[in-house]
């Protein structure tokens, strides 16, 4: 049973029935700091700090006769830089660095561009897709699929000997391309196949990603093909190891889920100090996913009172043992609770442990920016990322 904190009572009915991150919230702000929800424009010096040193290897690289060495650690350095920018992106979309829409779209639309990611596909696609429905297979873009949309879907089994767990060799390169990958596929492929992308605005997002990709092909020009393994393959690989090993173990190890409990959907993973901090501590995802509105530099406080409150339910494990684990299980679900490798149907279960029984009724879900439609029946082309 959870600790509850003391001098907040909860209803009898809200142990029987599906949580929310209404409940959740309900539990912990009592017992968080007061600026909880203040702005943190000091990600701004972040945003500014490291969009410059991207640049500045940028023309290290094309205009200085450097060793080799030099160009691979300075494209190294590119590919961090472009990973922290896109966490503090990250922050910034979700409106607690600035309030003003506009300048979050000018701030993302540059900060994300080596990931080509359109700021409106982005609100759309993370903020209302991925918070609103986590872990709910077709609606979250990070939710891997179940074994009957594999068996119907070429594209899944397709990509499947390159998702962890599969046990091909070529799985273990995933991490170091995947998240460019997926975005490029769901702006140029999916959102035009798959329903849950009507209401986007598709006009104004083929503009923002085709502005990006005409600024990444002048500056590939400019740079010259001598030096596009310094300045795009180096990159890409470490800005995608950074960025895609997080979002990886945050959500696909944990069970689908048919309502929105962060602390059933989602995992927390801590790093060393250093890593915590360049990652604006993204691991912290369970706590993420309850106030997602709230910066970063929160997370460790409110991680803090979840062990507290809930050690029984609140998952959290060192980053390195959950990579360990995604390769040592399936990325296909048979049910809510369990992995299966289509080819040798092995099976393994998720964390958490299944409940015996769900509600009669749920109730009513608070989401993170809007209310989105009942799902449609499953004839969507899927949108798998990780």
């Amino acid at each position: 049973m959870p600790h509850y904190p003391s001098g907040v009572t909860f209803l009898l009915v809200a142990e029987k029935q599906a949580r929310g991150m209404g409940f959740y919230r309900q539990a912990l702000i009592p017992h968080l700091p007061a600026d909880l929800f203040e702005l943190n424009p000091g990600r701004l010096v972040w945003w500014l700090c490291f969009a410059a040193v991207a640049t500045g290897s940028y023309f290290a690289i094309v205009h200085l006769n450097l060793h080799w060495t030099l160009k691979l650690a300075l494209g190294g350095l590119i590919g961090l830089s472009n990973g922290i920018l896109t966490f503090v992106c990250h922050e910034i979309g979700h409106g607690s660095v600035v309030k003003n829409k506009k300048l979050q779209d000018f701030l993302i639309i540059f900060g994300t561009m080596p990931f080509f990611i359109s700021p409106t596909f982005w609100r759309f696609w993370h903020n209302k897709m991925h918070h609103g429905r986590t872990q709910q297979v077709i609606w979250d873009p990070d939710a891997f699929p179940k074994l009957r949309i594999f068996k119907g879907s070429r594209f899944v089994q397709n990509i499947f000997p390159f998702t962890p767990g599969s046990g091909y060799l070529r799985s273990y390169g995933y991490f170091f391309y995947w998240f460019s990958f997926h975005n490029f596929v769901a702006q140029t492929y999916l959102r035009f196949r798959n329903s849950v992308f009507e209401s986007m605005d598709h006009r104004r997002v083929s503009f923002e990603f085709g502005f990006q990709c005409l600024i990444a092909i002048a500056l590939l020009a400019w740079a010259g093909p001598s030096n596009w393994l310094w300045v795009l393959v180096v990159p890409v690989l470490a800005q995608n190891y950074f960025v895609m090993s997080y979002i990886s173990t945050n959500h696909n190890l944990s069970p689908l889920t048919k309502h929105n409990d962060p602390l059933e959907n989602s995992l927390s993973v801590t790093n060393h100090p250093v890593f915590e901090f360049f990652s604006l501590n993204f691991g912290y995802h369970v706590e993420h996913h309850i106030f997602p509105t709230a910066s970063g530099k929160h997370m460790k406080k409110v991680h803090q009172k979840l062990v507290e409150f809930f050690p029984d339910e609140y998952h959290v494990m060192p980053k390195w043992k959950a990579m360990k684990a995604l390769y040592s299980t399936p990325r296909i679900y048979r049910s809510d609770y369990e992995l299966i490798h289509p080819e040798t149907l092995a099976v393994a279960p998720t964390l958490g442990t299944a409940p015996k029984k769900w509600p009669a009724q749920i109730q009513a879900e608070e989401t993170v920016d809007s209310f989105l439609p009942p799902p449609e029946p499953a004839t969507l082309e899927h949108t798998t990322s990780a």
